[in-house]
């Protein structure tokens, strides 16, 4: 019998299926986008749609893991013969992304020990971005 591998605790659950829901982009992306479209207008609008959509769809997920204790693959194949094509798809989306959240991760890094050395007031100006960004090693390096 094969022994699957499981969450420790209730919390450790909780956070990771947070993290999975919030994603990256919505922490990089939404305070541009709030001032940019209205602030309450467009939070209102965002909480509705996490609230529907995002929380229907990781119920789904759960369900769906759980009732079958497969592979996505594996899982999604298990409803129906011809839909495990789903769980290539959201397990490809996840390779497909890393690169995405590597690069921002990495610029969080750099703009973090950068504010902690005391260069806030440069990392205001456009042109340290776009100076960072410029060069061949730096990038990588973060």
């Amino acid at each position: 019998m094969e022994r699957k591998s499981q969450f420790t605790n209730r919390l450790g659950f909780v956070l990771a299926a947070a993290g999975s829901a919030v994603g990256l982009g919505n922490i990089w992306r939404f305070p541009y986008l709030a001032a940019r479209y209205g602030g309450g207008a467009f939070l209102l609008t965002y909480i509705v749609l996490v609230v529907t959509f995002g929380f229907s769809l990781m119920i789904a997920e759960i369900a769906i893991g759980r009732r079958t204790g497969k592979s996505p693959v594996g899982a999604f194949r298990a409803l129906h013969a011809r839909a495990g094509f789903i769980g290539v798809a959201a397990s490809l989306v996840a390779f497909l992304i890393l690169p995405y959240y590597s690069v921002i991760g990495g610029w969080v890094m750099k703009y973090l020990f950068s504010y902690l050395a005391g260069a806030g007031a440069q990392m205001a100006s456009p042109e340290y971005f776009s100076g960072f960004i410029s060069q061949s090693w730096q990038p990588v390096m973060w």
